[in-house]
C-alpha cells in the first residue's frame, strides 16, 4: 500500500511539472512554424531567432512565438523606444514599427533579464 501512495504522488507531481503554468502555456508543440526574415524574429525556446536584426527607418518587425510557452517582447532599460506585447502564447504575433534610426535592445520576461544590455533571452534590433 506504502509504494501505491509513492507512487500516485509522484505521478501528480509530475503532471502539476509539466503543466508549465509559470510561463502561460500548456507546454510544447502549439507552434505553428515560423521561418526568420528581414523583418521577422521567432520566439522558439529561450531565443529569438535572429538574435540581431538591421531594418530601415520605419519598418515594422514581426516577433512571432512558435511554442506553448508564453514569451514577451519588452524594451530594455535605455532603449530610445518603449515597448511591450504582454504575454504571447502559441502562434501569437507582435509588430512594432521602429520610427528612429538607432540600436533598441529587448528582452523576454520569462526567460531575460532587463538591462544594458539584457541577459538571457534578448535581442537588438539596428535601425539605419
Amino acid at each position: 500500500m506504502r509504494m501505491s501512495a509513492t507512487m500516485v504522488i509522484l505521478a501528480a507531481g509530475t503532471a502539476v511539472g509539466c503543466n508549465n503554468s509559470l510561463y502561460g502555456g500548456g507546454g510544447g508543440g502549439s507552434g505553428g512554424g515560423c521561418t526568420p526574415t528581414a523583418t521577422q524574429v521567432c520566439m522558439t525556446g529561450s531565443t529569438f531567432n535572429p538574435l540581431n536584426l538591421a531594418i530601415a527607418q520605419g519598418t515594422a518587425v514581426t516577433w512571432k512565438n512558435d511554442e506553448g510557452n508564453a514569451h514577451t517582447v519588452t524594451s530594455a532599460t535605455g532603449s530610445g523606444d518603449t515597448y511591450d506585447s504582454g504575454n504571447l502564447i502559441g502562434n501569437a504575433t507582435f509588430v512594432h514599427t521602429f520610427a528612429t534610426a538607432g540600436t533598441y535592445n529587448y528582452y523576454c520576461k520569462f526567460h531575460g533579464a532587463d538591462g544594458s544590455p539584457p541577459t538571457g533571452m534578448h535581442g537588438t534590433i539596428t535601425v539605419n
